[in-house]
């Protein structure tokens, strides 16, 4: 179990505490793995799901700081005139940047990032199952991040930071 954690998560800690979650899974479960005409099997599937859930949180948490830090970044910046045209000025980098996305990637970006909207409505909006929003919102992303990275180096220098 541990070698099958660990091989999902690529890291000795993580892969105690998705070893740790497994087993406290299994033995929520004790019965119907008992009852399962192949137990080992049915602890590794558990063990797996245990790990790729370990690190969706991990990511999730990884996420939840990026905002935390750009949300610190933003309010430490001084209020005047000069600032308000650096925030004019990366608001159109970064609808320029949304523009030069597939329609589709471009209209889920939005939604999603800037409305605040559910995959469900996204989905509805454009047209499409559910996952393939999240699919045009996901590559939507990384095509933003692609062509934005210039932008970040830049933003955290101008807030001070190295």
């Amino acid at each position: 179990m541990l070698r099958t954690a660990w091989r999902i998560a690529r890291d000795p800690d993580r892969a105690r505490d998705a070893l740790q979650d497994a087993m406290a899974r299994v033995w929520a479960q004790r019965d119907r793995v008992r009852a399962h005409p192949n137990p080992g099997a049915l602890v590794l599937r558990i063990t797996i799901h245990a790990a790729i859930d370990g690190l969706r949180r991990e990511r999730r948490r990884l996420r939840a700081e990026d905002r935390t830090e750009l949300a610190a970044w933003h309010a430490s910046l001084p209020a005047g005139p000069a600032t308000a045209a650096e925030r004019n000025e990366v608001r159109a980098l970064v609808l320029d940047a949304i523009a030069r996305l597939p329609e589709k990637q471009a209209a889920a970006v939005t939604l999603r990032v800037l409305e605040e909207q559910t995959y469900e409505a996204i989905a509805a909006a454009l047209g499409c199952a559910e996952p393939t929003a999240r699919v045009h919102v996901l590559r939507g992303r990384e095509k933003l991040k692609h062509l934005l990275r210039d932008l970040a180096p830049a933003a955290r220098t101008a807030g001070g930071k190295p």
